[in-house]
């Protein structure tokens, strides 16, 4: 991620512009690659899977928040630590911005919980079976890999 410079403001906004590719790769392998290695450590007996409830409402006023941070800030939480490294400290007011906005949300979140709408229950991947679940994470990982595949050579076509 830092040498394809997504720590820089310029290149998130690229990448949301969809001026640049890099950002949406990089998510696509990362997401890929930390799937593939958290059902590994799961099936070792390393890793467990705690899933949290589905609020529909809740999941959409969070995204858009989420968006807002990153456009206003131009870092995402994977971003920030590498920014913080090279020294901007712009980064350091995101950091604390991000700590303190997940405090005041476990502190308010009993008195929000009726209005972020239906539970939907826990929803992911794993089955019950690890030869299903299995099949899927691979599934997964190969329809990731080829559709970050396909962003680079659209991008290379079209001039990115």
């Amino acid at each position: 991620a830092q040498y394809a410079r997504l720590n820089t403001y310029q290149k998130i906004v690229d990448t949301v512009l969809r001026k640049s590719s890099d950002g949406v790769q990089i998510i696509l392998f990362a997401i890929t690659v930390s799937s593939i290695g958290f059902f590994i450590m799961y099936l070792l007996g390393y890793a467990t899977i705690d899933v949290k409830p589905f609020y529909v409402v809740g999941v959409a006023v969070g995204g858009i928040l989420f968006g807002i941070g990153v456009a206003i800030l131009g870092y995402c939480p994977g971003t920030i630590p590498m920014a913080i490294a090279e020294g901007k400290i712009d980064a350091i007011f995101g950091l604390i911005g991000g700590i303190a906005a997940g405090a005041i949300y476990s502190k308010i979140y009993p008195y929000i919980l009726p209005a972020i709408g239906p539970n939907l229950g826990a929803i992911n991947l794993y089955a019950s079976d690890n030869t299903i679940t299995a099949a899927l994470i691979f599934l997964y990982a190969i329809v990731l890999t080829a559709l970050a595949i396909r962003i680079n050579k659209s991008a290379i076509t079209h001039g990115d």
